[in-house]
């Protein structure tokens, strides 16, 4: 693996800062991506593609849980070259009810893990991979229920968009 340039370092650098102390800055994490970037979340191998979509999705999945001091994402690790920035990191939330049809409750530091792998093409990500795993018999199975109501919402709210506009 090749050691990074300095310019990828700093790239290395924003998502990992914006991940542990402004993950709710929707411009922020829209500004490192490509306007035709892929973001592709497991379990369910959901895709968005281009920065409509990925807006949308990233719109309603940001105000569907909340940080403060107790509940934050923490980076485990990370590592990059010239083409790919790995992350590995453990997130904590509130859950609003907003993306949860309502319910809300807690995540727990450490109750799913997450990898995203990045994809470096010019200076931007242009492809996402989102990968969330969890011991928890119970968060497994219903990962993939909420990732698909994500989903669902996200096709619904650029439905209404293309609508609105007579497209």
């Amino acid at each position: 693996m090749d050691q990074p340039t300095k310019e990828t370092s700093a790239l290395v650098e924003e998502p990992l800062d914006s991940m542990v102390n402004d993950s709710e800055n929707l411009e922020r994490t829209m500004s490192l991506l490509t306007d035709d970037c892929t973001w592709v979340i497991e379990p369910g191998a959901t895709e968005y593609r281009g920065s409509k979509e990925i807006r949308a999705f990233v719109g309603i999945a940001m105000p569907g849980r909340k940080h403060d001091e107790r509940h934050k994402i923490e980076v485990l690790n990370h590592f990059a070259d010239n083409e790919n920035l790995c992350v590995e990191y453990t997130h904590s939330a509130v859950i609003t009810g907003k993306m949860t049809g309502g319910i809300k409750g807690t995540l727990e530091l450490g109750a799913a893990k997450y990898c995203m792998t990045y994809h470096i093409k010019d200076g931007e990500f242009d492809r996402v991979h989102e990968y969330i795993n969890s011991p928890s018999v119970w968060l497994s199975f219903l990962s993939p229920v909420a990732l698909k109501y994500l989903h669902w919402q996200t096709l619904r709210n650029l439905s209404r968009t293309a609508d609105s506009r007579g497209q």
